[in-house]
């Protein structure tokens, strides 16, 4: 559904703007214990698992000195056990669960320690957690490694697959017990992929080729030992451009859709490392469909997907969340900013900031790993999103407006439009605050609805602006203009002025923020010039209102508040 609306703005407007540090998002608890990693880093990923019996939800995080494992059921949030090791050259550990049982991978590089893969048993908590082994194997498909370590891990049913580390490709363990391990197959080996991570479901391989900059698609029905030359068993590689560094790999649930993360080197950020989204409903040929970037100053990291919502972890940007009920047009809906303000000193350039996500607590609380603050439990409002095209033109002339800042407030999102005067912006379902503003022009706040799974087409035209002898900007003679009400707060009636630049009929109503008019002021003809109505909220409660005034092809939008 798409809505036109032409809206005139010329009021004056002073705004100063900052990043915003959450939207949409509640912060429920965090915990902070560790210090000592390299580059100010105590931090890696994080996994979650809850316990069928008590109910209770942990989290684990990988911290300099160990996993730790946290009950965050209640409040404080209480580390129930530290699992020392996998030795490890940082505090990178990775984590994923098969029944009750917890496995640990590490990148630890010292050949006298490899790190294996840790086994723990979690039936034992809130008590503690059981070790049960460290688990290596003779490596018969390379002669230049020993024993297994890993950088990822990834679960489908009972089959573990261990990525990158010094395989270099993914090996494929069958946990059907968990506690012995067997290997039954690999793909890749040494840098014929290097497989950063991978996402498996009904035995198709999802392999995030990083150095590569692809993405291979691979049939493990059959499991074997196979290599990105194995013609009979790849079914696709896809390339991520112009970034290439193909990080991380999620599917959608109904397996028609696929979002890849690409991730920054270790140095600087040369272009935006962002997230591509492909339609793989033909898995012979998948197409991209859309991408999505949060700032050209960080980079994305890892992606979950949670039913219409995909949850990211973003480094320096933090916790992001987009709809992508549809995944050609992603919309963000929520963050949390889990590292604000700017790079700290001692803090790596580009690997700073949100590590995991682990979004699916039955509870509905989400786990948050930050390299260098801990680990953060928060809970979401998913609500979905919904955009807002638009041209902002010159009132005088009709020309497009190229430059205009258009900030929505809410989110501290801005963006400029192009050289045609068009601009485009996403946002979770509601009402938000939206200012247009361009250098020589009168600027002002327009409260837009977003409607979820709509794009709506709001157009705008801004007034040419005349200064007084003190600097500030007037509107134009002669223009449509809509004042804010006064007083404001108010209670229990206030004034609000309006001006027309010709006559028109006119309605002037007043809305709740349900969208449902409770008040109708005027709806008339009136005459060319100012005119002022009064509005009295006596018989209504306390709260923020928007008024609305309506002439001919303009609409102009206000808040007001009422006070008891």
């Amino acid at each position: 559904m798409t809505m036109m609306r032409c809206v005139f703005l010329c009021a004056v407007t002073t705004a100063v703007l900052y990043g915003q540090s959450s939207y949409n998002v509640t912060f429920y608890g965090s915990i902070d214990p560790y210090t000592g990693g390299a580059n100010g880093a105590d931090y890696s990923e994080v996994w979650g698992w809850t316990d069928t019996v008590s109910g209770k939800e942990y989290a684990f995080i990988g911290t300099s000195k160990g996993t730790s494992v946290v009950d965050i059921s209640s409040l404080p949030l209480k580390e129930t056990a530290l699992l020392p090791g996998p030795p490890s050259g940082y505090n990178y550990h990775e984590f994923r669960t098969f029944g009750h049982h917890l496995y640990v991978g590490a990148e630890g590089t010292d050949p006298a320690k490899r790190p294996g893969i840790q086994i723990h048993d979690l039936s034992t908590l809130p008590d503690s957690v059981t070790f049960v082994k460290t688990y290596t194997w003779k490596d018969t498909t390379t002669s230049v490694q020993s024993y297994l370590r890993a950088h990822t891990l990834t679960i489908d049913g009972h089959f573990l697959y261990a990525n990158g580390g010094d395989f270099g490709g993914t090996r494929i363990m069958d946990v059907s017990d968990p506690v012995n391990p067997r290997q039954v197959g690999s793909y890749g080996k040494g840098s014929t992929p290097y497989v950063h991570d991978a996402y498996v479901r009904n035995d198709t391989l999802y392999a995030a080729a990083i150095n590569a900059g692809r993405l291979d698609i691979v049939d493990l029905t059959v499991k074997g030992h196979y290599t990105q030359n194995t013609a009979s068993k790849v079914v696709s590689m896809v390339p991520t451009v112009p970034e290439g560094r193909t990080h991380q790999v999620w599917l959608s649930d109904d397996g028609r859709t696929m979002f890849v993360a690409t991730e920054a080197p270790s140095a600087t950020i040369t272009n935006p490392y962002k997230l591509h989204i492909y339609d793989i409903t033909n898995r012979n040929a998948p197409v991209e469909i859309a991408s999505w970037v949060s700032s050209a100053t960080a980079s994305i990291h890892n992606v979950f997907v949670k039913g219409n919502f995909l949850y990211i972890a973003y480094y320096g940007d933090g916790f992001r969340v987009l709809d992508v009920s549809n995944p050609a047009n992603p919309i963000e809906v929520a963050f949390y900013d889990t590292y604000p303000g700017p790079r700290k000193s001692g803090d790596h350039p580009v690997f700073h900031g949100a590590w995991g996500v682990y979004p699916y607590f039955p509870s509905g609380k989400v786990a948050v790993s930050d390299m260098n603050t801990g680990l953060y439990v928060l809970t979401v409002n998913e609500k979905p999103g919904g955009s807002v095209v638009g041209i902002v033109r010159d009132a005088l002339t009709n020309a497009p407006l190229s430059g205009v800042t258009v900030t929505v407030l809410e989110t501290g999102r801005i963006q400029t439009t192009t050289a045609t005067g068009i601009y485009r912006y996403g946002t979770a379902a509601g009402t938000h605050s939206v200012l247009f503003a361009k250098s020589g022009y009168t600027a002002d706040t327009l409260s837009i609805v977003t409607k979820a799974g709509t794009t709506d087409t709001v157009y705008v035209l801004l007034a040419p602006s005349v200064t007084h002898a003190g600097g500030s900007d007037i509107p134009l003679p002669g223009s449509f203009h809509l004042e804010q009400n006064m007083p404001n707060p108010f209670n229990p009636s206030t004034t609000i002025g309006y001006t027309l630049a010709a006559a028109q009929f006119v309605d002037l109503s007043v809305y709740d923020l349900l969208g449902r008019r409770i008040a109708t002021l005027v709806q008339a003809q009136r005459p060319a010039g100012r005119h002022v109505e009064t509005f009295s909220a006596a018989s209504i409660p306390s709260g923020v209102y928007l008024y609305t005034l309506t002439a001919g092809p303009y609409t102009r939008t206000r808040k007001m508040v009422v006070t008891r």
